[in-house]
């Protein structure tokens, strides 16, 4: 037997499995949503493992390029390094998105909403290697990035795979791609919680139980895979190591509510600077597989300088992922003046936001929590000791500071305060930082949404051209298809017949939307029922006019697994009454018209639905 025969036939005995799962539990009475726990368990499992190999990556590279216990590493106290190492792992990543999958480029999150949006929630298999690879050559290297970004799209993408080889339908396939990105989150940062939250509040928006069982078991089974896979270790990632230093006073609220404004502008800052850099690198002229690697020599000079200027030769704290200065920052080191000083703080903070601009802005892989966290820790940090500078808060509340700004940058960031309040305590499990912690999260959300509307990742999907609607909208229309949408019958003409034979056809059959088709019987546009009548206010030019004449060649074309919320966006930036519904494997073979009032009939009989 082949190997190309040996896999259809386990993909052949997993999808017959399968039916047979779904049979089981119709026969017992169960809604087919309860299929989607059974298989939330396999990618739950499944991204677990991958979490686990994706960490191991990171140490890998991590040791190679600068040391760990015992083993010194390329770097060994060598400056030129620093531009070295960044560059030649940036590299390998050029080439490794460029060629292999381009949507393992930048945070990852906004891609897996785009492919939410516009693609079905459908995500190449690829795309998980090659983001596990690029990211792991970025942030080993160097590159100032964290594994948020990575880790969803590697289990939006097992997600999304597990659902097209098992032909899950469609409509499902969004709630599996929630569950990867939750199972990755609850698994590389051991917040199953925060997990959850993040899948719901980002990508589906829709708090139901037919959403919220899937995406839990996910989220609870990758992190229990990644502590086996561990050791069956489970402690914080940022462990405090003085609690009572965390313990919330009333007096000290005004100071974390001018937190947390503080905290929203440094957001916003990190999202502009961010797409600044972007638009940078995307204008020059040089070749896509070098642009990373030219961010990464622009780090390395910075930490070159850093170096100089401090007179130092530890690897500079804004590389990589910025964990060992974040610990730092949230324990009594902040209070000792020759660690850190006010001054110090702030220029780290700049210096992490040009230093993740460089990054991800030309192209490299890796994701924006573990920046955010990091800003807001240093900007945290820095207002909490100018404030027991002044006298008015003591030394133990300043540190409380660094880990309230964590959250709060986080928060601004994302617009995602839920995910953000939650994460913050699971990283560092400390109960008593949790209400400042709610407090400068919301207002922190408040006033980057006041500066700006879109997040760091719906300002990407913004600028090409996609709409995130709102919490209600969204909930109901992305569970719809176009292919649940009743079509009408198209009416097929060529852009040499003349406009009398439109009238024709109108005349005997009530269309006033027509498909042009070329020879070959492909789609080339449609003429509306708007043209025609403009048309039709000059009769003496009636009998010369040619339906080529009347095309409007650019209106877009509707696949039948495309979501309602695409097709409503579709039919805002078109104005027109009906788009063309293509065959669901042949994207320029015209089947069917679907109108703007089927869509919103369709949509008000599902508002009946859940009422």
């Amino acid at each position: 037997m082949t190997q190309q025969s040996f896999t259809g036939l386990t993909l052949t005995l997993w999808r017959q499995g399968w039916a047979r799962l779904i049979s089981l539990f119709t026969s017992a009475g169960l809604k087919d949503e309860y299929f989607l726990v059974a298989l939330s368990i396999l990618i739950g499992c499944a991204t677990g493992v991958g979490a686990h190999l994706f960490y191991r990556l990171i140490e890998f590279a991590t040791g190679w390029a600068y040391g760990h216990e015992g083993h010194a590493g390329l770097y060994d106290g060598r400056v030129l390094m620093l531009v070295l190492l960044p560059a030649g792992g940036a590299l390998l990543v050029g080439f490794i998105t460029y060629y292999f999958a381009r949507e393992a480029k930048g945070h990852g999150v906004p891609e897996v909403m785009d492919a939410i949006l516009r693609r079905g929630a459908r995500i190449r298999l690829r795309v998980a290697f090659a983001k596990a690879v690029s990211s792991a050559l970025t942030i080993g290297s160097g590159g100032a990035a964290g594994t948020e970004g990575p880790i969803i799209q590697i289990g939006a993408a097992l997600g999304s795979s597990f659902g097209q080889a098992l032909r899950v339908p469609a409509r499902h396939l969004s709630v599996l791609v929630a569950c990867g990105a939750a199972a990755g989150i609850a698994a590389i940062f051991n917040a199953p919680i925060a997990g959850v939250l993040f899948a719901l509040e980002i990508f589906l928006r829709d708090f139901s139980f037919r959403t919220f069982s899937p995406v839990v078991f996910a989220s609870v089974l990758g992190c229990s895979t990644m502590h086996a896979l561990q050791g069956g270790t489970d402690v914080a990632i940022f462990e405090v190591q003085r609690p009572e230093d965390y313990v919330f006073q009333l007096g000290n609220l005004p100071y974390y509510l001018v937190l947390g404004f503080l905290c929203a502008g440094g957001a916003v800052l990190f999202i502009k600077l961010l797409y600044r850099f972007e638009d940078f690198f995307d204008a020059l002229k040089v070749p896509e597989q070098i642009k990373p690697a030219m961010g990464a020599i622009g780090l390395g000079i910075t930490g070159i300088v850093y170096l100089k200027a401090t007179g130092g030769t530890e690897v500079p704290g804004f590389f990589g992922n910025g964990y060992p200065a974040i610990k730092a920052a949230i324990s009594r080191s902040l209070l000792d003046p020759a660690e850190f000083t006010i001054l110090a703080l702030l220029v780290l903070v700049g210096l992490k936001l040009l230093a993740t601009a460089l990054t991800l802005g030309s192209g490299g892989s890796g994701g924006i929590f573990a920046p955010s966290l990091m800003i807001g820790a240093f900007l945290g940090g820095a207002f909490g000791l100018t404030l027991n500078r002044i006298g008015l808060v003591d030394e133990g509340s300043a540190t409380a500071f660094a880990l309230v700004g964590m959250a709060a940058v986080t928060a601004g960031t994302t617009h995602a305060p839920l995910t953000a309040i939650v994460i913050l305590y699971e990283l560092t499990r400390e109960p008593k930082v949790i209400l400042p912690v709610m407090f400068a999260a919301i207002v922190a959300t408040a006033g980057a949404q006041l500066i700006s509307k879109d997040s760091i990742y719906t300002l990407k999907l913004r600028r090409r051209g996609i709409r995130f609607g709102t919490l209600a909208d969204l909930t109901i229309l992305k569970r719809i298809t176009a292919d649940q949408v009743r079509a009408i019958p198209p009416q097929f003409v060529h852009p040499e017949d003349p406009l009398q034979k439109l009238l024709q056809i109108a005349d005997e059959s009530d269309s006033l939307d027509f498909v042009v088709n070329d020879d070959d019987g492909n789609y080339s546009g449609l003429v509306v029922a708007y043209d025609i009548k403009t048309a039709l206010l000059q009769p003496e030019a009636v009998p010369l006019l040619v339906v080529g004449e009347l095309i409007r060649p650019g209106i877009p074309t509707v696949s039948p697994t495309e979501t309602l919320d695409s097709v409503l966006d579709k039919f805002a930036r078109c104005d027109v009454d009906a788009l063309p519904i293509t065959a669901p494997h042949n994207a320029r073979h015209v089947e069917g018209l679907i109108t703007r009032r089927g869509v919103m009939g369709r949509y008000q009989q599902e508002l009946d639905v859940h009422a």
